[in-house]
């Protein structure tokens, strides 16, 4: 089955192979996407999801062959230092002016102390400076850190592109889009908001 995803804004990429995968119970499907966000949030929820995914680039077209069934994995889990929560940052501080960029590396900085982390960090609107811009480098690190203990980071595709970002921007974590957004918010039994 072949999905032609050309020209689709997010999160129809998404939607569209999450429909063609939940109508076949084994077998393998092609998506095509004509840009780097759809290509990344495409392979990231087919792999989220248990999928193996194969990426072939072909002139700045990205043919992804999703295979689901015919074989087992096992994954590691390492979340038992996850706690069910979300983290929604709307903006590049936390409260206004300087205090409110000094407030949001402190938070952010405060996190690597806990034994307890949220599963899901998303930046969204102006937050999406605090991944790309190298005047949060800082930020990044501490960000890059709580990744690697499992923090799941997202950056929004749409509001990166909006601000004139390039993916190639993004210095932690991975592009967002609306469908694993609104399943972060709608299955975390928490999500706080800044």
């Amino acid at each position: 089955m072949k999905i032609d995803c050309r020209g689709l804004a997010c999160p129809e990429p998404v939607i569209k192979t999450k429909r063609a995968l939940d109508e076949i119970n084994e077998g393998v499907i092609e998506v095509i996407v004509d840009n780097i966000a759809s290509k990344e949030n495409v392979k990231r929820f087919a792999e989220n999801q248990g999928y193996s995914v194969d990426v072939k680039e072909d002139n700045g077209i990205s043919i992804l062959t999703i295979v689901k069934g015919y074989e087992c994995k096992i994954v590691e889990d390492n979340s038992n230092n996850l706690l069910n929560k979300t983290l929604l940052f709307k903006d590049d501080k936390v409260g206004e002016g300087e205090l409110g960029k000094k407030l949001l590396r402190g938070f952010l900085k405060t996190l690597l102390d806990f034994d307890k982390l949220p599963k899901t960090i998303i930046f969204i609107n102006r937050g999406v400076f605090v991944t790309t811009k190298e005047e949060f480098s800082d930020v990044q690190e501490i960000l890059k850190e709580l990744n690697k203990k499992g923090v799941e980071i997202y950056s929004c595709g749409l509001c990166m592109e909006h601000f004139g970002i390039n993916p190639k921007e993004l210095k932690v974590g991975e592009i967002g889009n609306a469908f694993g957004t609104m399943d972060a918010l709608l299955n975390s039994e928490n999500t706080i908001t800044f």
